[in-house]
């Protein structure tokens, strides 16, 4: 009888600590479902000039715009009077709106999405190109993870979507950065590799990766394209848009 009892204060035991540790992994994998991807949350800039860029692009918004582009520097700077030509043969027939605004991170696109970017108008197709500067650590306090970057790539998709659910979003993997191999170039490759997956699961998404234009025979980036090594010149952006010119074409139409 002593034996029996012993037997089941043992089962007792066993089973109240596996209980316990199961309910310790439950509680474990709750927190982490809700900690915030810095990547993917609403960051307003208080830098006058990026204010003052934000206000002009809600003075764009044009209700027969067909493309909009959306980033950073790489698509600002389009509107340097060198790039006039580029306007002309690949942007003017579309009324675009150009929305990239310097040093901006996924997070602060995110904010200007949700804060009037997107009102009263109803593009075709929104060129999407974002994310070298979460990856920069040189003048960013954090650097995003591939997994975080890609995160927050797919929300702006997603709030793209609910704002203009006629629209169709064309991603471009991030461009090369630097002469040769390092880290932000290959966090922006993986991240490039979770991006370009993110089609067959979200059918108004799609993806183009033009990086090969700018490489040379020896994989070194074309400097007399990207100067500095990041940012297309006004050859550079010629090029840009005639390889994307059929992509573009193409979901206009779908």
């Amino acid at each position: 009888m002593n034996k029996f009892l012993l037997y089941l204060v043992a089962v007792f035991i066993v089973f109240s600590c596996e209980t316990k540790e199961n309910s310790t992994e439950v509680e474990i994998i709750e927190i982490s479902e809700t900690i915030e991807n810095p990547a993917a949350m609403a960051v307003k800039k208080e830098d006058e000039g990026w204010i003052k860029r934000h206000e002009t692009i809600l003075g764009r918004l044009n209700q027969e715009a067909e493309l909009i582009l959306v980033g950073n520097s790489i698509f600002h700077s389009l509107d340097n009077e060198d790039r006039n030509a580029v306007w002309e043969r690949y942007l003017n027939p579309y009324k675009t709106i150009n929305m990239g605004i310097s040093a901006d991170r996924t997070e602060n696109v995110i904010w200007r999405l949700e804060n009037g970017s997107l009102k009263n108008i109803n593009p075709k197709v929104a060129l999407l190109l974002i994310g070298t500067n979460n990856t920069d650590g040189n003048h960013f306090l954090t650097v995003s993870t591939a997994e975080e970057l890609a995160g927050g790539i797919k929300k702006i998709c997603t709030i793209l979507n609910e704002k203009l659910p006629d629209t169709e979003i064309l991603i471009m993997g991030i461009l090369p950065y630097g002469y040769k191999p390092n880290h932000r170039d290959n966090i922006n490759k993986a991240t490039n590799n979770i991006v370009s997956k993110f089609p067959e699961k979200l059918p108004f998404v799609h993806y183009i990766d033009i990086s090969d234009v700018y490489y040379d025979a020896n994989g070194k980036v074309i400097k007399e394209l990207m100067p500095d090594f990041l940012h297309p010149n006004a050859e550079g952006h010629m090029l840009m848009f005639e390889v994307l010119n059929d992509k573009i074409k193409e979901l206009m139409v779908k």
